[in-house]
């Protein structure tokens, strides 16, 4: 996903609008020497150095390393879409912006899914982009949850999509970075600045209330196949 030159939310302002362009004259850029594969953390920390000290072709091997699993978590999490593009744009137009600065970090992967984190999180808060209700709270009927969201006609995929804003957050993000970014549960627990026992748990409930929807919602419809 090239950056787009779009003011669609106040969070970009007009003055970021050179720095799209310029980043996305970047990013289209031939050049055969950059590597789509994944990185290993010993060299994105190179690379992300050699950006601080103005190198354009690190930039862009760091954007082409993680466009995919940085834009998922933000869709994931955020669940939706259009507010994932416009974040997206804002999180790459802040990593830009670090260049020429003196920062020392472990990890650029940690960096730039902490800052992601940051912005979802200050996105939900403030425009409620996602109307969770924790299950906890859910009626017993499963029946009547799912019928009320008028989902029986859904796929499995957008199913998946409906059941997943139900969860906690902190549950869904641990779930998203685990098994749709990959990370190992130290990694996310680097991202999440908690422990990796406290993501695992978090990850495994997931699962499981994910399971128990999705699996009312199949005996309701085989039920009413019959």
């Amino acid at each position: 996903m090239i950056l787009r030159n779009k003011q669609s939310r106040k969070g970009v302002s007009e003055s970021s609008g050179d720095e799209v362009r310029e980043i996305g004259q970047l990013l289209t850029e031939d050049n055969a020497s950059i590597t789509r594969a994944q990185l290993s953390l010993d060299r994105e920390t190179q690379l992300f150095h050699k950006f601080l000290a103005g190198s354009n072709e690190a930039y862009r091997t760091l954007y082409d390393a993680y466009e995919r699993p940085l834009y998922i978590y933000c869709c994931r999490l955020l669940g939706s879409e259009e507010e994932a593009k416009d974040l997206f744009q804002e999180i790459w137009i802040r990593m830009y912006r670090m260049r020429g600065e003196q920062i020392q970090v472990r990890r650029f992967s940690g960096l730039l899914f902490t800052i992601a984190r940051n912005y979802c999180l200050n996105a939900i808060r403030d425009s409620k982009v996602l109307t969770m209700t924790p299950l906890d709270e859910m009626t017993e009927d499963s029946d009547s949850f799912f019928r009320n969201r008028d989902i029986e006609s859904s796929d499995l995929r957008e199913l998946l999509q409906k059941a997943m804003a139900q969860l906690p957050l902190q549950q869904r993000e641990a779930f998203i970075l685990r098994e749709y970014v990959g990370y190992s549960y130290d990694e996310v627990a680097d991202i999440m600045g908690t422990n990796a026992a406290n993501v695992r748990a978090r990850a495994h409930r997931a699962r499981e209330r994910l399971r128990k929807m999705i699996g009312a919602w199949l005996e309701l419809r085989e039920k009413e196949h019959k």
